[in-house]
């Protein structure tokens, strides 16, 4: 089975993957499979560093910022809290880069749509599955249901952080399980292939706001 057709298929009018956000939130399939909420990339401040740090907080987002960590020895044990701060890695030569950017309204725009392109690239900030995709999405978008977890955990993260964003705002994308799976995996006596998947997924990829 050769990759480019796995994602060649995927991506079809017809196909299994599938890319919504809220004004084609209509097209979302009523099937049961996986899904992921990504954050889009706006530009949520012209300041480099600071933008850096709001996306970094959302993606690393915890209940706790500090810690207690103990270590154990023969004889005696040290404990520590340690807190988790944030380290700016770009350097001048790019923050210069970006400052002219942000004076120039073509630029910025352009860099804009660049970013919003990149939000895929991003490790996702929710992973779930589910028997009904549509009914998920709004679930989840207002915050009812077994959606509201994501949904108020959410909108906390970024009223603290002072984003004007929403639930709503971000991008879903959602991967519908094949028949052929579920009959096969049904067959083998695995009653619930997305519920399976899913877990497989939250290990790889840890998103921030599933829950521990």
């Amino acid at each position: 089975m050769r990759p480019v057709n796995i994602f060649r298929d995927l991506t079809t009018a017809d196909g299994r993957l599938g890319f919504y956000t809220n004004e084609s939130r209509d097209w979302i399939p009523e099937a049961g499979g996986c899904y992921a909420w990504f954050l889009p990339l706006w530009i949520y401040r012209t300041d480099l560093a600071d933008l850096i740090k709001v996306v970094s907080k959302l993606l690393n987002y915890d209940n706790e910022t500090e810690k207690e960590v103990q270590a154990k020895f023969t004889w005696e044990s040290i404990t520590m809290r340690v807190r988790r701060t944030f380290r700016s890695h770009h350097t001048q030569r790019i923050n210069t880069a970006w400052n002219q950017a942000m004076k120039n309204q073509s630029a910025r725009e352009l860099l804009q749509h660049t970013l919003l392109a990149s939000s895929l690239l991003m490790p996702p900030l929710y992973v779930g599955k589910t028997s009904n995709l549509k009914q998920r999405y709004i679930q989840h978008t207002e915050g009812r249901g077994d959606g509201n977890i994501f949904h108020s955990r959410f909108a906390d993260c970024v009223a603290r952080l002072r984003i004007h964003i929403s639930v709503s705002d971000l991008l879903y994308v959602c991967i519908k399980t094949p028949t052929e799976l579920t009959d096969v995996l049904n067959a083998a006596g695995i009653a619930n292939p997305e519920d399976m998947i899913e877990q497989i997924l939250m290990s790889f990829c840890r998103p921030p706001f599933s829950l521990k």
